[in-house]
């Protein structure tokens, strides 16, 4: 058979068309499958993003509401799931940083205590109101320059500041206020760091506050107020300074040789007293001036304890033949309930480094809880203990309310840190010593002043002690204060209190000034 031209063409179109219609097919199909495959995809991404976001969210409520893995009993009482919503409905974030995906949620105790520490601010601006601003002083307290402004801190004369605020006026309550002629910088550890590091190196006093390490101290000891006394219990007794009136002046006797000639010791003595016992007097002290009854039925409870204690010690010493010696030694420093009522009482615990290596001493407890205070954990004690070699140990006062600590200087910078209450330190600068009217070197109460501040009349007796130059500041829970080598320190416990100082070395910018007033400076 004999094929033309026109066929062959027409054979080898319809050979052709067939693959077209293939190909065709295959790349639709192919079409359809993306189509579902992206489909799937973006489903199972969404699916993957909802799980992201919703169950962390869900699990986070939960939480803050009491459900989830750590639910309370299934009795919980509908006023605290309405005390837990309220407290996260109000909470808000803090500043830009909030936006950072690693923001955690605060729990509800950190809520809490984020507002009972606002609360405290709160009342303490407002019942100690410094009387200078920025335009008195040339510089803001609250902002100060990166260098110490020239005559830093601002002083006064004592007349006008003591006259202002008499040391014996401890009680103040709102509306009532202080006017409190202050000096001194205050600076924030989160954000104003270098400036109080620039102070610290200049050899300046300042007060800084916010840091995490003494806040959290602050809500252990201010905030739970059964912390410290299940630690320090009721067992234990510590060196503990006692004084008929509200005065406490340090002294030093190492036989009578040691005494001048008409001296007289200070009222103040020594005894031992467990914190417990401590505990009830000071707040029987706040109660009573506060007209707190909270106050005074937790002394009383603390008092009753207390009492049933000592009687089955007794009971159980009547029993053994070996305790009459430990009697003996117990009378000398027996007191009878109505004389301690009367009584002032300084309690002291004085930590060291190598007690502290004691697994259960008290010593030990004071370094964990003040890290920022112990000189061998240096990334959180860089800051306050200057020279760690220099150390020497965390000396704690608790102080009642009224308890004046007389005028002095040490020969040591000083980190003074309150963890509870209020105390009003009044400062002035080793240049005003001779204005000071101190004992000299060979008296037992060396480097303090020898007339009570608080008294108008003796100031007559010592006339160039009106024209001395002094400053003040009431120190709060949160508070650290620099004190610099020499510088003079007078301290009035303005309530129950929990102080902790530590010193890390000597300075000499201050030594002609110490030198001129009879002292040496080695």
């Amino acid at each position: 058979m004999v094929l033309d031209s026109s066929d062959l063409q027409q054979r080898r179109v319809s050979t052709v068309k067939p693959s077209i219609k293939r190909t065709t097919t295959r790349t639709s199909t192919r079409r359809r499958r993306t189509r579902r495959s992206d489909s799937n995809r973006a489903a199972f991404i969404a699916t993957l993003l909802f799980a992201a976001i919703v169950i962390p969210v869900v699990l986070i409520t939960n939480r803050l509401l009491g459900k989830g893995s750590h639910d309370r009993s299934a009795g919980i009482l509908s006023s605290d799931i309405n005390d837990n919503r309220s407290l996260l409905q109000k909470w808000k974030p803090k500043g830009k940083k909030t936006a950072d995906a690693n923001l955690q949620i605060p729990s509800v105790d950190d809520l809490e205590a984020e507002q009972r520490a606002k609360r405290r601010e709160q009342r303490y601006r407002f019942l100690y109101r410094p009387k200078f601003d920025q335009s008195s002083l040339g510089y803001d307290i609250y902002n100060c320059p990166y260098t110490p402004p020239k005559d830093y801190p601002m002083a006064w004369k004592t007349t006008e500041v003591l006259g202002n605020w008499n040391p014996n006026d401890v009680i103040t309550i709102q509306p009532s206020h202080r006017d409190v002629y202050q000096g001194l910088c205050v600076f924030d550890y989160q954000t104003q760091y270098r400036e109080a590091l620039n102070y610290r190196k200049s050899e300046k006093p300042f007060v800084i506050r916010n840091d995490p390490k003494v806040t959290s101290v602050t809500r252990r000891w201010e905030d739970d107020p059964e912390y410290l006394h299940r630690v320090l219990g009721d067992a234990e007794d510590f060196r503990t300074e006692r004084s008929p009136n509200n005065k406490f002046m340090w002294y030093r006797l190492r036989g009578n040789k040691s005494a001048p000639k008409g001296y007289h010791k200070p009222l103040n003595d020594e005894t031992e007293m467990t914190f417990g016992e401590w505990l009830e007097h000071a707040l029987e002290k706040d109660g009573e001036v506060l007209k707190d009854k909270d106050m005074i039925a937790r002394s009383n409870a603390l008092k009753k304890r207390r009492l049933a204690l000592l009687h089955n010690k007794k009971e159980n010493r009547e029993d053994d033949p070996l305790s009459k010696d430990d009697d003996k030694v117990q009378k000398k420093n027996e007191e009878s309930e109505e004389s301690k009522q009367n009584k002032y009482y300084y309690f002291r615990i004085n930590a060291d480094l190598q007690k502290a290596k004691e697994a259960s001493s008290t010593s030990k407890f004071i370094y964990d809880e003040l890290t920022f205070l112990d000189p061998r954990k240096r990334k959180d004690s860089e800051f306050y203990m200057v020279d760690p070699k220099q150390e020497r140990g965390i000396n704690c006062r608790f102080g009642m309310r009224g308890i004046i600590a007389e005028n002095h200087f040490d020969m040591s910078r000083n980190m003074i840190a309150v963890f509870g209450g209020e105390r009003r330190y009044i400062l002035s600068s080793p240049s005003q010593c001779e204005k000071m009217a101190l004992y000299p070197r060979s008296h037992p109460s060396v480097r303090h002043s020898s007339f009570d501040w608080s008294n108008p009349v003796e100031w007559d007796e010592h006339p160039e002690f009106k024209d001395a130059l002094i400053n003040e500041v009431v120190l709060h829970a949160g508070d650290v204060l620099y004190l610099p080598t020499a510088w003079f320190h007078y301290i009035i416990n303005l309530s129950l209190n929990y102080q902790c100082n530590a010193r890390s070395g000597t300075t000499y910018e201050s030594k002609q000034h110490i030198e001129k007033c009879g002292f040496d400076m080695k």
